[in-house]
């Protein structure tokens, strides 16, 4: 028999665009379940369905601060649990953790691993909204058997504000995914085609220089920063943003009416396809506050785009300045700006070489592949400490 394993995510988006195809691996190796809410339809509505030979549980799980429903939440997946009876439960994203971890530890799951993709609670404004965020990763932690991190630098994050004395391991070189440098190839067919349709549709003038930001538009993600530093630039720059709006977490109101009114600034909404756009700007921009591990700038290296980021975890551990991109401080725009700038005066050879230097060193560490490998090995570590093992 395979040990069962259940996956876990605050919504299926992150199953079916992070995670993707990774369930399906893994069953291969495991008896594997998918456990998440219903998400945002709109993104469904666009989003291929990927987990069709998967098993897959239904548990509303909300966003934000809500005890009451995250309360309902711990007795809908203990229901799960006790149908499902895993080996192995691994949740993603804080509302996961806290519902799968409280749930799983209350039902004597043997195995209860969750992975933080970044802390929330450090650049959470409000004292006491800080502290409740806070002790809630805290109970993750106390509720998990193992915590894992994201990277290095949510590893650090962990440790410095004491949220557990638990050992905490990190996977591979970091990352919850890998990437499919077979995938992310700017010279596949199909990308050069989607490149074709942009250029039809949007008809930039040849000395058009592209910034490209791909996120949710969030407060956190630093877009009033990259509006402030955008209008700035000379004429001949435009910014894409590829992104649904992130009701739960918008930018405030003077943001959001540059963004949509800015005569150089394109708003692409969600794409389920980003490889098109990747592949046709020059440069792609990240300015987030914080993060764990961006998958958007590991695929922006697969493509071979020079990235600028701010200097927080995560970003950091992928991009090297002057090497594949800029790091800038977070919050500042005019740090930003002039990274901008930067990036607009190096010549196109510059940049080809950046992005050669980038997809390089992503394949060297972050290939999907061998991230799957890893993970296989991990489990079964966790597994043959099991009481009673197979």
């Amino acid at each position: 028999m395979k040990p069962k394993l259940l996956i876990a995510t605050t919504v299926p988006e992150t199953l079916t665009i992070i995670l993707r195809g990774q369930p399906e691996r893994l069953s291969e190796r495991f008896d594997v379940a998918v456990v998440s809410s219903e998400g945002d339809s709109k993104v469904a509505a666009i989003t291929p369905s990927v987990l069709t030979s998967i098993p897959t549980f239904n548990v509303t799980m909300h966003r934000g601060i809500s005890p009451w429903a995250d309360v309902k939440s711990i007795f809908s997946m203990a229901g799960v649990l006790r149908r499902f009876k895993p080996d192995v439960m691994h949740s993603y994203t804080p509302k996961a953790g806290l519902v799968c971890m409280v749930a799983g530890f209350l039902c004597g799951v043997p195995v209860r691993v969750h992975t933080f993709t970044g802390l929330i609670f450090p650049t959470t404004t409000h004292w006491f909204k800080r502290w409740v965020l806070k002790q809630v990763d805290a109970l993750i932690c106390a509720c998990a058997t193992t915590v894992v991190a994201e990277g290095a630098g949510v590893k650090r994050d962990l440790l410095s504000f004491k949220v557990t004395r638990k050992p905490i391991q990190i996977i591979g070189y970091g990352n919850i995914a890998g990437l499919d440098s077979s995938y992310f190839d700017a010279s596949l067919p199909e990308v050069e085609s989607l490149v074709a349709q942009l250029n039809a549709l949007t008809a930039p003038p040849p000395d058009t220089f592209i910034f490209l930001y791909v996120g949710r538009l969030n407060r956190d993600k630093g877009l009033k920063e990259l509006a402030e530093a955008f209008v700035e630039l000379e004429q001949h720059a435009v910014l894409w943003l590829v992104g649904g709006l992130d009701k739960t977490a918008p930018p405030d109101a003077v943001t959001l009416k540059v963004l949509n009114t800015h005569p150089r600034i394109q708003n692409m909404g969600f794409l389920n396809d980003v490889r098109g756009v990747l592949a046709r700007c020059d440069v792609l921009v990240l300015p987030s506050y914080r993060e764990g591990f961006p998958n958007v700038l590991l695929q922006a290296g697969a493509m071979q785009k020079p990235v600028i980021a701010t200097d927080i975890n995560g970003s950091n551990e992928i991009v090297q300045p002057k090497e594949t991109g800029w790091l800038v401080p977070p919050k500042d725009a005019v740090a930003l700006r002039q990274a901008m700038i930067v990036a607009m005066q190096a010549s196109s050879q510059k940049r080809l070489s950046m992005g050669a230097i980038a997809r390089s060193r992503i394949q060297s560490l972050y290939e999907r592949e061998a991230y799957i490998q890893k993970l296989v090995g991990f489990y079964n570590s966790l597994i043959d400490r099991m009481p009673g093992q197979r």
